[in-house]
């Protein structure tokens, strides 16, 4: 059979895939990481434009279409260079293990593709549709409660800033079992913590002209689009602590 020529087997395939989903989890788990550590601050300011200007912890979660952050920034099909460059070595690390490995060639092709395919299904399809309104998993009833599930950690994710200006917990995106190894899964929102994000704000230089002059549009635009960022510090630190109080008082199930 032409399978047996080429020494594939079923039992190969399918541990094929599932070591490179894991991989491939892993290694977006430890790369979203990263760009919160500050280790290399060029890659994680672009990544924090997403973070403090276009789905901010004082910004709305959700809008009608997906605001892209790389405005103006090389990025392939909205995914920044901040995670391209780091995911290409990886790739090739990958790679260059499994030739060492002597991996037979069916294998490592299907195990690239699977490294290239889940990072862009859960951590660019899915994660911009975390941040969109109506998608269609919130109403298919099998991935409906799994997907808003994943979707509340994200938020707390965005939501969550430490008081060096950090955001430390729920870096996975569709499934969370590295955060949960790591503990760095936060279930619940916690008091936002004004202090943190200022210091970020100002650690990165991010300013809210700079991606009003990325898209091209007008301030009053902008705002109507995201959200107003005009209104004060001390507006918005009692914005959220009513918001904190809401959430504290909500059914965990209402909550997504």
């Amino acid at each position: 059979m032409f399978y047996a020529r080429l020494h594939v087997t079923f039992v190969g395939v399918i541990a094929t895939l599932v070591d490179s989903v894991v991989v491939a989890e892993f290694a977006g788990y430890c790369l979203h990481r990263l760009l919160h550590s500050d280790k290399f601050p060029a890659l994680s300011r672009g990544h924090l434009i997403h973070h403090f200007l276009v789905y901010g912890p004082t910004q709305p979660m959700r809008a009608g279409e997906y605001h892209d952050a790389t405005d103006h920034r090389f990025s392939l099909d909205n995914v920044g260079i901040e995670w391209l460059a780091p995911s290409a070595i990886i790739l090739l690390f990958c790679w260059a293990a499994m030739g060492l490995l002597s991996v037979l060639p069916v294998y490592q092709a299907l195990s690239l593709c699977t490294l290239l395919g889940w990072p862009i299904l859960m951590f660019s399809y899915l994660h911009d549709r975390m941040h969109t309104e109506n998608f269609w998993m919130t109403r298919v009833p099998l991935l409906r409660s799994w997907f808003l599930k994943a979707r509340r950690l994200h938020d707390i994710h965005h939501r969550s800033v430490n008081s060096k200006g950090f955001m430390d917990t729920n870096f996975g995106i569709g499934f969370y079992i590295f955060d949960r190894c790591f503990r760095t899964l936060a279930k619940r929102h916690r008091a936002f913590n004004w202090q943190g994000y200022q210091s970020a704000i100002e650690r990165y230089g991010l300013d809210e002209s700079e991606l009003v002059s990325l898209r091209g549009c007008s301030k009053a635009l902008f705002h109507k689009e995201i959200g107003s960022r005009t209104v004060s510090q001390n507006t918005n630190r009692q914005m959220f602590n009513q918001m904190n109080t809401l959430r504290q008082g909500m059914p965990r199930q209402n909550v997504h």
